[in-house]
Protein backbone atom coordinates (compact mmCIF):
# COMPACT_ATOMS: atom_id res chain seq x y z
CA UNK A 1 0.00 0.00 0.00
CA UNK A 2 1.55 3.32 -1.15
CA UNK A 3 0.92 6.44 0.94
CA UNK A 4 2.36 9.67 -0.46
CA UNK A 5 3.16 12.65 1.81
CA UNK A 6 0.53 15.38 2.11
CA UNK A 7 -0.51 18.37 4.20
CA UNK A 8 -3.23 17.73 6.77
CA UNK A 9 -4.43 21.36 6.61
CA UNK A 10 -5.15 21.63 2.89
CA UNK A 11 -8.36 21.28 0.95
CA UNK A 12 -7.35 18.78 -1.71
CA UNK A 13 -9.67 18.57 -4.69
CA UNK A 14 -11.58 15.36 -5.15
CA UNK A 15 -11.87 13.61 -8.50
CA UNK A 16 -15.34 15.09 -8.97
CA UNK A 17 -13.94 18.55 -8.21
CA UNK A 18 -11.33 18.01 -10.92
CA UNK A 19 -13.99 16.97 -13.43
CA UNK A 20 -15.84 20.22 -12.65
CA UNK A 21 -12.56 22.07 -13.25
CA UNK A 22 -12.38 20.34 -16.65
CA UNK A 23 -15.92 21.56 -17.45
CA UNK A 24 -14.78 25.06 -16.48
CA UNK A 25 -11.77 24.78 -18.80
CA UNK A 26 -13.96 23.58 -21.67
CA UNK A 27 -16.44 26.42 -21.25
CA UNK A 28 -13.73 29.07 -21.11
CA UNK A 29 -12.22 27.68 -24.29
CA UNK A 30 -15.58 27.58 -26.07
CA UNK A 31 -17.36 30.67 -24.78
CA UNK A 32 -14.87 32.84 -22.88
CA UNK A 33 -16.67 32.35 -19.55
CA UNK A 34 -16.41 29.39 -17.20
CA UNK A 35 -18.67 26.75 -15.70
CA UNK A 36 -20.79 29.21 -13.73
CA UNK A 37 -24.30 29.23 -12.35
CA UNK A 38 -26.64 31.67 -10.66
CA UNK A 39 -29.11 31.35 -7.82
CA UNK A 40 -31.93 33.90 -7.85
CA UNK A 41 -34.14 34.83 -4.89
CA UNK A 42 -37.46 36.40 -5.91
CA UNK A 43 -38.52 38.68 -3.07
CA UNK A 44 -41.65 40.53 -2.03
CA UNK A 45 -39.94 43.91 -2.06
CA UNK A 46 -36.20 44.53 -2.09
CA UNK A 47 -33.52 45.09 0.56
CA UNK A 48 -31.77 48.49 0.72
CA UNK A 49 -28.85 48.30 -1.67
CA UNK A 50 -26.24 49.90 0.60
CA UNK A 51 -27.10 47.71 3.58
CA UNK A 52 -27.09 44.58 1.40
CA UNK A 53 -23.70 45.44 -0.06
CA UNK A 54 -22.18 46.16 3.35
CA UNK A 55 -23.57 43.05 4.99
CA UNK A 56 -22.48 40.80 2.11
CA UNK A 57 -18.99 42.29 2.21
CA UNK A 58 -18.64 41.68 5.96
CA UNK A 59 -20.05 38.16 5.62
CA UNK A 60 -17.80 37.09 2.76
CA UNK A 61 -14.68 38.47 4.44
CA UNK A 62 -15.00 35.58 6.91
CA UNK A 63 -14.43 33.09 4.10
CA UNK A 64 -11.03 33.51 2.39
CA UNK A 65 -11.78 30.24 0.57
CA UNK A 66 -14.04 32.29 -1.70
CA UNK A 67 -10.93 33.95 -3.20
CA UNK A 68 -8.82 30.83 -3.59
CA UNK A 69 -7.45 29.25 -6.74
CA UNK A 70 -6.29 25.79 -7.79
CA UNK A 71 -2.70 24.64 -7.34
CA UNK A 72 -0.74 21.36 -7.33
CA UNK A 73 1.05 19.91 -4.34
CA UNK A 74 4.45 18.21 -4.53
CA UNK A 75 2.60 14.88 -4.50
CA UNK A 76 0.84 16.06 -7.72
CA UNK A 77 -2.60 16.13 -6.10
CA UNK A 78 -4.50 19.35 -6.96
CA UNK A 79 -5.69 21.48 -4.05
CA UNK A 80 -7.49 24.78 -3.44
CA UNK A 81 -4.97 27.42 -2.37
CA UNK A 82 -6.72 29.60 0.20
CA UNK A 83 -5.29 33.12 0.60
CA UNK A 84 -4.78 34.94 3.87
CA UNK A 85 -7.52 37.23 5.20
CA UNK A 86 -6.16 40.42 3.62
CA UNK A 87 -5.72 39.10 0.07
CA UNK A 88 -9.09 39.52 -1.60
CA UNK A 89 -10.52 41.46 -4.54
CA UNK A 90 -13.46 43.81 -3.89
CA UNK A 91 -16.93 42.28 -3.92
CA UNK A 92 -18.60 42.51 -7.31
CA UNK A 93 -22.08 43.98 -6.83
CA UNK A 94 -24.30 45.62 -9.43
CA UNK A 95 -27.80 47.10 -9.38
CA UNK A 96 -30.47 47.31 -12.08
CA UNK A 97 -33.74 49.22 -11.96
CA UNK A 98 -36.42 48.12 -14.39
CA UNK A 99 -39.64 49.88 -15.30
CA UNK A 100 -42.66 49.13 -13.14
CA UNK A 101 -44.30 47.29 -16.04
CA UNK A 102 -41.28 45.02 -16.61
CA UNK A 103 -42.28 41.36 -16.77
CA UNK A 104 -40.51 38.21 -15.65
CA UNK A 105 -38.87 37.80 -19.07
CA UNK A 106 -37.30 41.27 -18.74
CA UNK A 107 -35.98 40.43 -15.27
CA UNK A 108 -34.37 37.15 -16.32
CA UNK A 109 -32.94 38.68 -19.48
CA UNK A 110 -31.20 41.22 -17.23
CA UNK A 111 -30.03 38.52 -14.83
CA UNK A 112 -28.67 36.47 -17.74
CA UNK A 113 -26.13 39.22 -18.37
CA UNK A 114 -24.61 38.57 -14.96
CA UNK A 115 -24.21 34.81 -15.31
CA UNK A 116 -22.79 35.22 -18.83
CA UNK A 117 -20.12 37.74 -17.79
CA UNK A 118 -16.67 36.25 -17.04
CA UNK A 119 -15.24 36.86 -13.60
CA UNK A 120 -12.75 39.72 -13.53
CA UNK A 121 -9.80 37.85 -12.06
CA UNK A 122 -8.56 34.33 -11.29
CA UNK A 123 -9.43 34.82 -7.60
CA UNK A 124 -12.98 36.08 -8.13
CA UNK A 125 -15.63 33.36 -7.87
CA UNK A 126 -18.74 35.28 -6.74
CA UNK A 127 -20.75 38.22 -8.03
CA UNK A 128 -24.02 39.67 -6.75
CA UNK A 129 -26.84 41.38 -8.59
CA UNK A 130 -29.84 43.28 -7.26
CA UNK A 131 -32.74 43.94 -9.64
CA UNK A 132 -35.62 46.24 -8.74
CA UNK A 133 -38.74 45.42 -10.77
CA UNK A 134 -41.86 47.21 -9.56
CA UNK A 135 -42.87 45.82 -6.16
CA UNK A 136 -40.56 42.84 -6.57
CA UNK A 137 -36.87 42.53 -5.86
CA UNK A 138 -34.50 39.88 -7.22
CA UNK A 139 -31.22 39.09 -5.48
CA UNK A 140 -28.90 36.91 -7.54
CA UNK A 141 -25.56 35.30 -6.70
CA UNK A 142 -23.46 34.23 -9.67
CA UNK A 143 -21.02 31.58 -8.54
CA UNK A 144 -18.15 29.55 -9.91
CA UNK A 145 -19.10 25.88 -9.93
CA UNK A 146 -15.56 25.04 -8.89
CA UNK A 147 -16.39 26.65 -5.52
CA UNK A 148 -20.02 25.60 -5.01
CA UNK A 149 -22.47 23.08 -6.32
CA UNK A 150 -26.13 24.13 -6.53
CA UNK A 151 -27.16 23.06 -3.05
CA UNK A 152 -23.95 24.45 -1.53
CA UNK A 153 -24.69 27.87 -3.04
CA UNK A 154 -28.18 27.77 -1.54
CA UNK A 155 -26.77 26.82 1.86
CA UNK A 156 -24.22 29.67 1.67
CA UNK A 157 -26.97 32.26 1.17
CA UNK A 158 -28.98 30.62 3.94
CA UNK A 159 -25.95 31.05 6.25
CA UNK A 160 -25.90 34.74 5.38
CA UNK A 161 -29.56 35.05 6.32
CA UNK A 162 -29.15 33.17 9.59
CA UNK A 163 -26.27 35.44 10.54
CA UNK A 164 -28.42 38.47 9.62
CA UNK A 165 -31.09 37.16 11.99
CA UNK A 166 -28.50 36.68 14.75
CA UNK A 167 -28.75 32.87 14.84
CA UNK A 168 -25.18 32.13 15.84
CA UNK A 169 -21.88 31.98 13.99
CA UNK A 170 -22.52 31.01 10.37
CA UNK A 171 -19.17 29.28 9.87
CA UNK A 172 -19.55 26.83 12.77
CA UNK A 173 -18.96 23.24 11.73
CA UNK A 174 -17.86 23.96 8.16
CA UNK A 175 -14.98 21.79 7.03
CA UNK A 176 -12.35 23.26 4.69
CA UNK A 177 -9.99 20.30 4.90
CA UNK A 178 -10.04 17.34 2.53
CA UNK A 179 -7.45 14.53 2.36
CA UNK A 180 -5.69 13.89 -0.97
CA UNK A 181 -7.15 10.38 -1.36
CA UNK A 182 -3.75 9.01 -2.38
CA UNK A 183 -4.52 5.53 -1.12
CA UNK A 184 -6.81 2.54 -1.76
CA UNK A 185 -5.46 2.28 -5.31
CA UNK A 186 -6.87 -1.20 -5.89
CA UNK A 187 -10.41 0.02 -5.20
CA UNK A 188 -9.91 3.03 -7.46
CA UNK A 189 -8.68 0.92 -10.38
CA UNK A 190 -11.53 -1.57 -9.88
CA UNK A 191 -14.01 1.32 -9.99
CA UNK A 192 -12.26 2.65 -13.07
CA UNK A 193 -12.82 -0.65 -14.86
CA UNK A 194 -16.54 -0.54 -14.01
CA UNK A 195 -16.88 3.05 -15.23
CA UNK A 196 -14.96 2.25 -18.42
CA UNK A 197 -17.37 -0.61 -19.18
CA UNK A 198 -20.31 1.76 -18.71
CA UNK A 199 -18.84 4.30 -21.14
CA UNK A 200 -18.00 1.61 -23.69
CA UNK A 201 -21.66 0.60 -23.67
CA UNK A 202 -22.75 4.23 -24.05
CA UNK A 203 -20.37 4.66 -26.96
CA UNK A 204 -21.44 1.63 -29.00
CA UNK A 205 -23.41 3.89 -31.35
CA UNK A 206 -21.43 7.08 -30.76
CA UNK A 207 -21.69 9.93 -31.32
CA UNK A 208 -24.95 10.47 -29.43
CA UNK A 209 -27.87 12.41 -30.84
CA UNK A 210 -27.18 16.14 -30.30
CA UNK A 211 -28.48 19.54 -31.35
CA UNK A 212 -25.89 21.47 -33.39
CA UNK A 213 -23.95 24.09 -31.44
CA UNK A 214 -23.52 27.47 -33.18
CA UNK A 215 -20.12 27.60 -34.89
CA UNK A 216 -18.87 30.74 -33.14
CA UNK A 217 -19.56 30.93 -29.40
CA UNK A 218 -17.20 33.64 -28.15
CA UNK A 219 -19.78 36.36 -28.74
CA UNK A 220 -22.62 34.22 -27.40
CA UNK A 221 -23.76 33.51 -23.88
CA UNK A 222 -26.42 31.18 -22.55
CA UNK A 223 -30.15 31.70 -22.78
CA UNK A 224 -32.48 30.61 -20.00
CA UNK A 225 -36.17 29.82 -20.00
CA UNK A 226 -37.62 29.58 -16.51
CA UNK A 227 -40.68 27.34 -16.01
CA UNK A 228 -42.26 27.98 -12.60
CA UNK A 229 -45.10 25.87 -11.20
CA UNK A 230 -47.27 27.02 -8.31
CA UNK A 231 -48.00 24.87 -5.25
CA UNK A 232 -51.19 23.34 -6.67
CA UNK A 233 -49.48 22.46 -9.96
CA UNK A 234 -46.48 21.05 -8.07
CA UNK A 235 -48.71 18.83 -5.94
CA UNK A 236 -50.41 17.51 -9.10
CA UNK A 237 -47.04 16.83 -10.77
CA UNK A 238 -45.80 14.93 -7.73
CA UNK A 239 -49.02 12.88 -7.62
CA UNK A 240 -48.68 12.09 -11.34
CA UNK A 241 -45.05 11.08 -10.84
CA UNK A 242 -45.92 8.71 -8.00
CA UNK A 243 -48.79 7.20 -10.02
CA UNK A 244 -46.80 6.73 -13.24
CA UNK A 245 -43.23 6.14 -12.03
CA UNK A 246 -43.64 5.01 -8.44
CA UNK A 247 -43.41 6.43 -4.95
CA UNK A 248 -40.54 8.96 -4.50
CA UNK A 249 -39.47 8.55 -8.13
CA UNK A 250 -39.85 12.20 -9.07
CA UNK A 251 -36.34 12.46 -10.55
CA UNK A 252 -36.75 9.68 -13.17
CA UNK A 253 -40.23 11.00 -13.97
CA UNK A 254 -38.96 14.54 -14.64
CA UNK A 255 -36.04 13.13 -16.63
CA UNK A 256 -38.55 11.23 -18.76
CA UNK A 257 -40.49 14.44 -19.32
CA UNK A 258 -37.31 16.28 -20.35
CA UNK A 259 -36.29 13.55 -22.83
CA UNK A 260 -39.79 13.35 -24.28
CA UNK A 261 -40.17 17.08 -24.96
CA UNK A 262 -36.63 17.43 -26.35
CA UNK A 263 -37.18 14.36 -28.53
CA UNK A 264 -40.02 16.28 -30.15
CA UNK A 265 -37.61 19.06 -31.15
CA UNK A 266 -35.04 16.57 -32.49
CA UNK A 267 -37.79 14.87 -34.50
CA UNK A 268 -39.08 18.21 -35.84
CA UNK A 269 -35.54 18.89 -37.08
CA UNK A 270 -35.18 15.40 -38.57
CA UNK A 271 -32.24 14.58 -36.26
CA UNK A 272 -32.77 10.83 -36.05
CA UNK A 273 -29.27 9.29 -35.90
CA UNK A 274 -27.75 8.01 -32.66
CA UNK A 275 -29.04 7.33 -29.18
CA UNK A 276 -29.71 9.90 -26.50
CA UNK A 277 -27.02 9.90 -23.81
CA UNK A 278 -27.95 11.93 -20.74
CA UNK A 279 -25.66 12.83 -17.87
CA UNK A 280 -27.65 13.25 -14.64
CA UNK A 281 -25.88 14.87 -11.70
CA UNK A 282 -26.96 13.86 -8.20
CA UNK A 283 -26.14 15.30 -4.77
CA UNK A 284 -24.33 12.67 -2.68
CA UNK A 285 -24.62 14.45 0.69
CA UNK A 286 -27.17 13.50 3.31
CA UNK A 287 -29.43 16.49 3.95
CA UNK A 288 -28.04 16.92 7.46
CA UNK A 289 -24.48 17.33 6.13
CA UNK A 290 -25.12 20.15 3.67
CA UNK A 291 -24.21 22.81 6.25
CA UNK A 292 -20.89 21.09 7.00
CA UNK A 293 -20.04 20.54 3.31
CA UNK A 294 -21.03 23.88 1.81
CA UNK A 295 -18.01 24.49 -0.40
CA UNK A 296 -16.86 22.56 -3.47
CA UNK A 297 -18.67 19.73 -5.22
CA UNK A 298 -20.42 16.84 -3.51
CA UNK A 299 -22.02 15.06 -6.41
CA UNK A 300 -21.78 12.17 -8.81
CA UNK A 301 -23.60 11.04 -11.93
CA UNK A 302 -26.04 8.58 -13.40
CA UNK A 303 -25.63 7.92 -17.13
CA UNK A 304 -28.69 7.06 -19.20
CA UNK A 305 -28.93 5.78 -22.78
CA UNK A 306 -32.29 6.16 -24.53
CA UNK A 307 -32.94 4.79 -28.00
CA UNK A 308 -35.00 6.84 -30.39
CA UNK A 309 -37.94 4.40 -30.52
CA UNK A 310 -38.13 4.43 -26.70
CA UNK A 311 -38.43 8.23 -26.71
CA UNK A 312 -41.49 8.02 -29.01
CA UNK A 313 -43.60 6.60 -26.17
CA UNK A 314 -43.61 8.15 -22.70
CA UNK A 315 -44.52 4.87 -20.91
CA UNK A 316 -41.71 3.02 -22.74
CA UNK A 317 -39.33 5.88 -22.04
CA UNK A 318 -40.17 5.92 -18.34
CA UNK A 319 -39.78 2.14 -18.13
CA UNK A 320 -36.31 2.34 -19.71
CA UNK A 321 -35.19 5.09 -17.31
CA UNK A 322 -36.41 3.19 -14.25
CA UNK A 323 -34.75 -0.03 -15.42
CA UNK A 324 -31.42 1.75 -15.92
CA UNK A 325 -31.76 3.59 -12.62
CA UNK A 326 -32.27 0.37 -10.67
CA UNK A 327 -29.34 -1.25 -12.47
CA UNK A 328 -26.96 1.65 -11.76
CA UNK A 329 -28.02 1.87 -8.11
CA UNK A 330 -27.47 -1.88 -7.74
CA UNK A 331 -24.07 -1.78 -9.44
CA UNK A 332 -23.11 1.38 -7.50
CA UNK A 333 -22.14 3.26 -10.64
CA UNK A 334 -22.29 6.76 -9.03
CA UNK A 335 -19.98 5.56 -6.24
CA UNK A 336 -17.63 4.04 -8.80
CA UNK A 337 -17.54 7.33 -10.73
CA UNK A 338 -16.60 9.16 -7.53
CA UNK A 339 -13.88 6.63 -6.73
CA UNK A 340 -12.46 6.32 -10.26
CA UNK A 341 -12.42 10.07 -10.90
CA UNK A 342 -9.66 10.43 -8.29
CA UNK A 343 -7.34 8.70 -10.78
CA UNK A 344 -7.98 11.44 -13.35
CA UNK A 345 -6.52 14.23 -11.23
CA UNK A 346 -3.02 13.53 -12.50
CA UNK A 347 -4.13 14.73 -15.96
CA UNK A 348 -3.78 18.44 -16.80
CA UNK A 349 -7.13 20.00 -17.68
CA UNK A 350 -6.55 20.16 -21.49
CA UNK A 351 -5.80 16.42 -21.51
CA UNK A 352 -8.64 15.54 -19.15
CA UNK A 353 -11.18 17.50 -21.20
CA UNK A 354 -10.05 15.49 -24.24
CA UNK A 355 -10.16 12.14 -22.40
CA UNK A 356 -13.71 12.83 -21.18
CA UNK A 357 -14.92 12.97 -24.80
CA UNK A 358 -13.09 9.96 -26.23
CA UNK A 359 -15.79 7.31 -25.77
CA UNK A 360 -18.53 9.45 -27.33
CA UNK A 361 -16.45 10.71 -30.29
CA UNK A 362 -16.01 14.29 -29.16
CA UNK A 363 -19.25 14.59 -27.19
CA UNK A 364 -20.14 14.25 -23.51
CA UNK A 365 -23.92 13.85 -23.68
CA UNK A 366 -27.00 14.78 -25.67
CA UNK A 367 -27.90 17.11 -22.83
CA UNK A 368 -27.34 17.52 -19.09
CA UNK A 369 -30.02 17.01 -16.48
CA UNK A 370 -30.39 17.49 -12.76
CA UNK A 371 -33.13 17.39 -10.17
CA UNK A 372 -31.69 19.11 -7.09
CA UNK A 373 -34.66 18.35 -4.85
CA UNK A 374 -35.77 20.61 -2.03
CA UNK A 375 -33.78 23.82 -1.71
CA UNK A 376 -31.13 24.16 0.98
CA UNK A 377 -32.25 27.78 1.40
CA UNK A 378 -34.84 27.08 4.09
CA UNK A 379 -35.31 30.62 5.46
CA UNK A 380 -38.70 32.23 4.75
CA UNK A 381 -37.04 35.64 4.32
CA UNK A 382 -33.97 37.25 2.84
CA UNK A 383 -33.00 40.06 5.18
CA UNK A 384 -36.46 41.48 5.94
CA UNK A 385 -38.18 40.54 2.68
CA UNK A 386 -40.33 37.46 2.12
CA UNK A 387 -38.87 34.89 -0.28
CA UNK A 388 -41.48 34.17 -2.96
CA UNK A 389 -39.43 31.70 -4.98
CA UNK A 390 -35.91 30.53 -5.81
CA UNK A 391 -34.54 29.86 -9.29
CA UNK A 392 -31.32 28.51 -10.75
CA UNK A 393 -29.69 29.69 -13.99
CA UNK A 394 -26.81 27.29 -14.75
CA UNK A 395 -24.45 27.55 -17.69
CA UNK A 396 -23.99 24.08 -19.19
CA UNK A 397 -20.71 22.40 -20.21
CA UNK A 398 -19.99 22.92 -23.92
CA UNK A 399 -20.48 20.44 -25.47
CA UNK A 400 -23.41 19.69 -25.25
CA UNK A 401 -24.39 23.29 -24.42
CA UNK A 402 -27.92 22.21 -23.46
CA UNK A 403 -29.42 21.31 -20.09
CA UNK A 404 -32.73 20.82 -18.31
CA UNK A 405 -32.85 21.31 -14.54
CA UNK A 406 -35.52 21.06 -11.84
CA UNK A 407 -35.62 21.85 -8.15
CA UNK A 408 -38.20 22.62 -5.46
CA UNK A 409 -38.42 25.67 -3.24
CA UNK A 410 -41.06 26.45 -0.64
CA UNK A 411 -43.37 23.77 -2.07
CA UNK A 412 -42.98 24.95 -5.68
CA UNK A 413 -41.32 23.05 -8.51
CA UNK A 414 -39.24 25.12 -10.90
CA UNK A 415 -37.64 24.10 -14.18
CA UNK A 416 -35.17 25.81 -16.47
CA UNK A 417 -33.98 25.20 -20.01
CA UNK A 418 -30.38 26.37 -20.36
CA UNK A 419 -28.88 26.50 -23.84
CA UNK A 420 -26.25 28.33 -25.85
CA UNK A 421 -27.65 31.33 -27.66
CA UNK A 422 -28.86 30.39 -31.11
CA UNK A 423 -29.19 26.67 -30.40
CA UNK A 424 -32.99 26.85 -29.99
CA UNK A 425 -35.46 29.31 -31.45
CA UNK A 426 -38.09 31.06 -29.34
CA UNK A 427 -40.78 29.03 -31.12
CA UNK A 428 -39.00 25.77 -30.27
CA UNK A 429 -38.65 26.73 -26.61
CA UNK A 430 -42.32 27.69 -26.40
CA UNK A 431 -43.25 24.40 -28.10
CA UNK A 432 -41.25 22.46 -25.52
CA UNK A 433 -42.94 24.29 -22.63
CA UNK A 434 -46.39 23.61 -24.10
CA UNK A 435 -45.55 19.93 -24.55
CA UNK A 436 -44.19 19.73 -21.02
CA UNK A 437 -47.23 21.34 -19.45
CA UNK A 438 -49.53 19.09 -21.47
CA UNK A 439 -47.61 15.96 -20.47
CA UNK A 440 -47.59 17.01 -16.82
CA UNK A 441 -51.31 17.75 -16.89
CA UNK A 442 -50.96 21.35 -15.72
Amino acid sequence: MIHLPFSKNRRYLTGIDWIVHAFDYMNKRATGAGNMSQIVLELDGAPPENELRQRLTRFIKKYPVVNGQPARDYNLAPYWKIPSQGQRPPLSFDISRLDNDAGREDVFARLARGVNAPFKSAREHLAFHLVYAGKKGFVAMTFDHRLFDARGAEAFLCMFQQEFEGNGESSAGISLVEPPHLCRWREKFRAGQQVNRAFLKLGEKAPPRILPIPSSLHDRGFSFKIIPFDKAQTAKIVDNAYDEAGYLLLMPYMLGVAVYVLHGIFTDRNICVGDYVISVSIDTRPQEKVRQEVFFNHLSFFLFLIQGHEADSFPALLSSIKRQLYSQVKSRLPQDIEEASALMRIAPLPILSHLMRLHLKGQIASFCFSYVGESAYTCPRFMTNKVCNIFHMPRVPVPPGLGVFFHQSHGKLNGVFSYTEGMLSDDEVNTMINRMESLLGV
